[in-house]
């Protein structure tokens, strides 16, 4: 009788414990999932798409994206060509954008984010009868950050338009 009694209060307590755990495991450790991670060229923009899972169903993240970005701007003539004397500028930045995805009922965050360089207009004057012109540019070191879970992942590879 002593051992049943015994056997019955050490099944009640494991169930107690993973009572307790159901709500912790739920949430699991979050991360993005780096083979559906990526990052690619949309014109002179670079678009984002990640799925970050191991999050709370429901839970509501913020994930931001980040790339650095090296690019030239010149002043083009009513012809498309440069003149030959060229206004130009070049520019190494960070760009970042941000947008806020709920997790679904299994704790999967899926979405995109698009990086755009900025307006020619804001980076470049010309004079009369030019026009400002993003020309070519390079994306790199690419990153996806959860900044409500701390999960981050770096993006391998470099996209130059």
């Amino acid at each position: 009788m002593k051992i049943r009694k015994a056997l019955i209060a050490l099944v009640a307590a494991a169930g107690l414990v993973f009572a307790g755990a159901g709500p912790a495991l739920a949430g699991g450790s979050p991360h993005f999932i780096k083979n559906a991670t990526t990052a690619s060229l949309s014109g002179t923009s670079l678009v984002v798409q990640f799925k970050e899972t191991g999050l709370a169903s429901g839970s509501v993240e913020t994930i931001v994206a980040t790339a650095h970005l090296d690019a030239l701007y010149q002043c083009v003539n009513g012809g498309g060509n440069v003149p030959s004397d060229p206004k130009k500028t070049k520019i190494s930045s960070d760009v970042s954008t941000s947008g806020v995805f709920p997790a679904d009922k299994n704790g999967n965050v899926s979405g995109s984010l698009t990086l755009s360089a900025p307006a020619a207009s804001s980076v470049l004057s010309c004079p009369g009868g030019q026009t400002a012109t993003l020309v070519s540019g390079t994306w790199s070191n690419a990153s996806v950050t959860d900044t409500t879970s701390g999960a981050y992942l770096a993006i391998r590879g470099s996209w130059s338009f």
